[in-house]
């Protein structure tokens, strides 16, 4: 059985505010270096458990340091972490090698961090990553300094502070009988269009809110007090 419930996979994006993830790390969190989002884990004081990509963007010092003590960059070495090497020309991103990677080491419970940066192409890749069927039984969050976003197929309950942004897209297709309590503009078997911002700077209206609907999905992404 398989030490590891929860994984987090740092991609190789934006991530000044390391305090909101680090809460969410314990003994038994898989922490996972997509490439460069290696020095993410190296910034908090940790050693990933593996490094995945096609290494083009984990800076070579770094890369030898984790690799100290033998071993080859296609398994383990002295520090005891992994290496997994990709050709650059490959079917998936940085980002969901390691989230597969995460399912095979029997993670039912990802978050994702680092997903910001420079690159359009990549964060939008990364929040349609959620939304992915095969992906549809696992927990999977991402955390980026005060926000957390979560794709929502049935229910979901928040918890924050009073005044906290609150905002709720619907991905893919429209989302029919949306039902929420604890939010200052309540919705009651509503339906939110793709593509439009009807959902978008809701507030709670206490520490606790419960979002629901009945068909489709929906990004819950919530602005918590910093």
């Amino acid at each position: 059985m398989s030490m590891f419930r929860k994984a987090i996979i740092f991609c190789n994006g934006d991530l000044a505010d390391l305090s909101r993830v680090r809460r969410h790390i314990n003994s038994k969190t898989l922490l996972v270096g997509c490439d460069g989002g290696t020095s993410h884990i190296l910034s908090l004081g940790l050693v990933p458990h593996v490094v995945i990509g096609d290494f083009d963007s984990i800076p070579p010092t770094i890369e030898r340091a984790l690799s100290a003590g033998g071993g080859s960059s296609s398994g383990g070495n002295g520090t005891g972490v992994e290496f997994l090497r990709y050709p650059a020309d490959k079917l998936h991103t940085d980002s969901e090698l390691g989230l597969m990677y995460a399912i095979k080491k029997g993670c039912t419970e990802i978050i994702l961090a680092g997903v910001r940066g420079t690159a359009t192409d990549h964060i939008l890749g990364n929040l349609f990553l959620l939304a992915k069927k095969k992906y549809a039984s696992l927990k999977i969050k991402i955390v980026e300094g005060n926000e957390e976003i979560e794709l929502v197929r049935s229910h979901v309950k928040i918890a924050g502070e009073k005044g906290d942004a609150v905002s709720l897209i619907a991905i893919g297709k429209s989302a029919s009988g949306v039902m929420t309590k604890g939010l200052f503009y309540p919705l009651n078997n509503a339906v939110l269009k793709s593509g439009t911002a009807q959902g978008i700077r809701n507030r709670l209206t206490g520490k606790y809110a419960e979002i629901s609907l009945r068909r489709g999905a929906i990004l819950v992404i919530h602005q918590l007090a910093v």
